[in-house]
């Protein structure tokens, strides 16, 4: 009889820790899916879609900036994107004369600027975290999937605090807690301590990347203001070792080869 008894308990816990192990690995599944749709793993470069690469105006606006129209800016805005004097876009100063806190102080270029700066980046997924390795100045990103609040407590950042979920393939990203030393993007607009950005990424196909950002900030802008970034795979690449202190020579030819006329 407790022979008996011995076996059944042990049937009976095997079960139970085998149906807990499945609980677990299937809530690892939903938080942070593997499937080759949500695998947003490799290294990705920028991508233009073939309507802004007909004339300059729409390439520069690929290259330097988000949008086409300029977005509603409050009077403080408007005052610094006035005070701008970019190295990069329509109208570049000489790099001695810039005052891009990039190219001035070798500062980080801040998120979302970092998407327009021309390096590749890698993206790493591993259970509970996404990361994203920019080649530029070797800057890292951290994107927490495992379903944390916002961490304030270390103060404002230059690539904010960022948490993320999964809508089916589509990773969905909330950062917030910036400091506002940098520009939104190469060409000037300002920013506050205020700024909230919320992406959607998603793999469009095995070799594309699409990225929507809203850029919210009550400080500087009237109403959200939205961008589209494209990706493509780049399989053969790895990310090379860039600083900022090494761009000054690139940039004069850059800016050479984008002027109009040129």
């Amino acid at each position: 009889m407790c022979n008996r008894l011995t076996l059944v308990l042990t049937i009976v816990l095997i079960g139970s820790a085998a149906s807990a192990q499945t609980k677990r690995t299937s809530g690892q599944a939903t938080s942070s899916p593997l499937s080759q749709a949500s695998d947003l793993t490799g290294v990705w470069m920028r991508d233009a879609p073939p309507s802004t690469t007909q004339h300059y105006e729409s390439l520069q606006y690929w290259v330097y900036e988000f949008n086409v129209e300029e977005p509603h800016m409050t009077a403080w805005a408007e005052a610094e994107y006035k005070a701008a004097k970019p190295a990069n876009g329509p109208h570049p100063v000489l790099l001695s004369e810039t005052n891009d806190p990039v190219y001035r102080s070798c500062v980080p270029p801040g998120v979302p600027r970092i998407f327009l700066q021309p390096t590749p980046l890698q993206i790493v997924q591993i259970p509970g975290e996404v990361l994203m390795l920019f080649e530029y100045d070797s800057l890292r990103r951290q994107i927490f999937t495992d379903g944390r609040v916002h961490d304030t407590a270390l103060g404002p950042s230059w690539m904010g605090d960022s948490i993320g979920h999964w809508e089916g393939n589509t990773l969905v990203v909330d950062t917030v807690n910036f400091n506002d030393k940098t520009w939104l993007d190469r060409v000037g607009h300002p920013h506050s301590d205020a700024l909230h950005l919320t992406e959607r990424i998603r793999r469009i196909n095995h070799d594309h990347l699409s990225v929507d950002i809203v850029i919210e900030d009550p400080k500087a802008y009237a109403k959200p203001w939205t961008a589209h970034l494209e990706y493509q795979l780049q399989p053969a690449w790895t990310l090379a070792e860039r600083f900022c202190e090494d761009d000054a020579a690139f940039l004069e030819v850059e800016k050479k080869e984008t002027m109009p006329g040129k």
